[in-house]
């Protein structure tokens, strides 16, 4: 997991390569107000942002997650939110499997969960490697969040 912000974007381009550093090229100077609830291709079907609209939930309401052919970069626009990220271990149970749909399972539980909170204009990368948990409430109270995030195909 990698955390930065867009203030740092030239600063992190040298440090990663490939897919990633297209997709993070392609954030550098974009208007993210114009930006509405939908899909857009950066790179067709390789690299993809979604912006989505949502109000953000207890820790314990939401479940963990992975990726199996895509990186995440989360990129918070509005509003603020708590992403819980640890290493994936083979025994983790998946309770809900969308691999070959969605590109994507759903944990029961994780051990040695870390948290990151991201504020607008704050972004973290997750690789298929990691599990993460968006979207929570980094306080007491739901806040409405709109982010952006950017699929990248894996090599």
């Amino acid at each position: 997991m990698i955390t930065s912000d867009l203030k740092h974007i030239t600063e992190l381009l040298p440090q990663v390569d490939g897919p990633v550093k297209k997709a993070l090229s392609a954030l550098k100077d974009v208007d993210f107000s114009t930006w509405d609830k939908s899909r857009y291709k950066i790179d067709g079907e390789n690299i993809f942002a979604l912006v989505n609209h949502y109000d953000t939930e207890p820790v314990n309401d939401r479940r963990p997650e992975k990726h199996f052919k895509y990186t995440d970069i989360q990129l918070v626009l509005e509003g603020s939110e708590k992403i819980g990220y640890c290493p994936l271990k083979a025994e983790y149970k998946v309770t809900e499997n969308k691999k070959d749909s969605n590109d994507i399972v759903f944990y029961e539980k994780v051990e040695n969960e870390n948290f990151v909170t991201l504020n607008p204009g704050d972004m973290a990368i997750f690789f298929p490697w990691e599990i993460h948990r968006p979207n929570c409430q980094s306080g007491k109270n739901p806040v409405s969040v709109k982010k952006v995030v950017v699929k990248v195909k894996m090599c």
